[in-house]
């Protein structure tokens, strides 16, 4: 019976796939992009490299993902699939991001379905260790959002990027109401020649929903304003003082980026908080740092990045924050089990908050027409865990289809792999 629900369930994402196909008009599509990934696993161990930044995708001896996007004047249309059950492959799989995307105009779109962020774009994605708000690392949320851009009448080269979405958690064993969620950002934005600088303040928050241990959250339009502007809930008997309602993180988001002829200089800073002591800065310089260099050796795009917690309980209770946990919403700053924002950075007891130092490298180097390689490496520089890395080279065939060869490790084991990758 099992089986037959699993076959119902797959049968029912390739029907949808199918008929959201003949609704898109290919003949007025400006770019239409199919591709298929077929990938064999090392499955032996849980390979880093493997399991992280994977749109929470389970590993198996063998994973597929297929992709399909149409463009036509003012409308995007995106599907993805991806395999996830250990045992079989074949018959469940699952939506990652899966979307339409309408732009009213050239400054303003909207965007429903499951996506990722439409803030920190400056973020090479393929590359980067992942957003400390929204990485690659789990499946992409239900979303519902609008985006926008203005110039500042009085100053051309300033302008203003700016957004709110709202999206949904999923249901589970600890929230028998699945939580909401709550998304909005603003950037300043000043180019000068070959130059940009940008600051942007990105707030996240869960909120409502009911959870087994605690019941019904406050969900209410009063409630989401309190939400909205990070507003204090009612006094909790035994608290020494209100709470925000619902559950809040955020970003300070500084980049900088100097084009000269083809290279590419990107300097970035996210630094993350939890409550106003880290948006006042008193958890310091913890967040993300990273520099990006493209072309500087040539055709390379070259990445390095370093991670800090360890600040984020430096002066309980003024700084105590435990940044992707919670004393509500016990899942915290996860979905589907995976953490949303940086795979460093994991869920614990509150009780016992861990501090996480990262470095991370990352590169992209094209050798000819028929060959590029990939490789990411990290190393927890706090712990005595090891290095963790995977070496990816690709050979080209024609435009149509290419084939990666894989390296991972874990710890002392090292595990190979092989991607098809076929393209129309």
């Amino acid at each position: 019976m099992l089986n037959q629900l699993k076959k119902s369930k797959s049968i029912t994402y390739f029907f949808f796939l199918l008929i959201f196909s003949f609704f898109i008009d290919l003949s007025i599509a400006k770019d239409k992009k199919f591709t298929f990934y077929l990938t064999k696993n090392p499955t032996n161990l849980d390979y880093w490299w493997l399991e992280k930044n994977n749109y929470g995708q389970s590993i198996n001896k063998i994973n597929f993902q297929t992709s399909i996007k149409f463009k036509n004047s003012n409308t995007t249309y995106a599907i993805n699939l991806l395999s996830k059950d250990k045992n079989n492959i074949v018959n469940d799989i699952y939506l990652n991001e899966t979307f339409i995307k309408y732009n009213f105009d050239q400054n303003t779109f909207l965007r429903v379905g499951r996506y990722y962020k439409d803030f920190s774009t400056y973020l090479n994605d393929n590359l980067s260790s992942g957003s400390m708000l929204i990485s690659y690392n789990a499946q992409a949320m239900p979303k519902l959002g609008l985006v926008s851009s203005k110039k500042y009448s009085k100053a051309s080269k300033i302008h203003f990027d700016f957004g709110i979405a709202h999206g949904i958690f999923q249901k589970n064993n600890l929230y028998t109401k699945p939580p909401y969620l709550h998304e909005k950002f603003i950037y300043l934005n000043v180019v000068n020649n070959n130059n940009q600088f940008s600051i942007g303040l990105v707030h996240e928050a869960m909120w409502g929903g009911s959870t087994s241990r605690l019941g019904d959250q406050p969900d209410s339009f009063k409630d989401f304003l309190k939400v909205f502007i990070s507003a204090d809930g009612d006094l909790m008997e035994g608290e020494p003082h209100a709470n925000a309602v619902g559950n809040h993180l955020g970003i300070w988001d500084f980049f900088y980026q100097r084009v000269t002829n083809n290279q590419i200089l990107k300097l970035y800073y996210q630094h993350l908080f939890e409550d106003t002591s880290g948006l006042r800065f008193a958890n310091k310089t913890d967040g993300l740092w990273g520099l990006e260099l493209i072309n500087y050796i040539p055709q390379t795009t070259l990445l390095v990045e370093y991670i800090s917690t360890k600040n984020q309980t430096i002066n309980p209770p003024y700084v105590q924050e435990g940044y992707y946990n919670h004393g509500i919403y016990d899942l915290g700053w996860t979905y589907k089990n995976y953490t949303l924002g940086s795979p460093f950075i994991q869920n614990t007891d509150s009780s016992n908050i861990v501090d996480t130092e990262v470095v991370y490298i990352a590169a992209n180097t094209i050798f000819s027409s028929k060959y590029h390689s990939n490789i990411k490496i990290s190393k927890k520089t706090n712990t005595g865990e090891k290095l963790n890395y995977k070496f990816q080279l690709t050979r080209v065939w024609d435009s149509k289809y290419d084939v990666s060869f894989l390296v991972i490790n874990n710890d002392n084991n090292i595990g190979f792999g092989v991607t098809l990758n076929r393209y129309l």
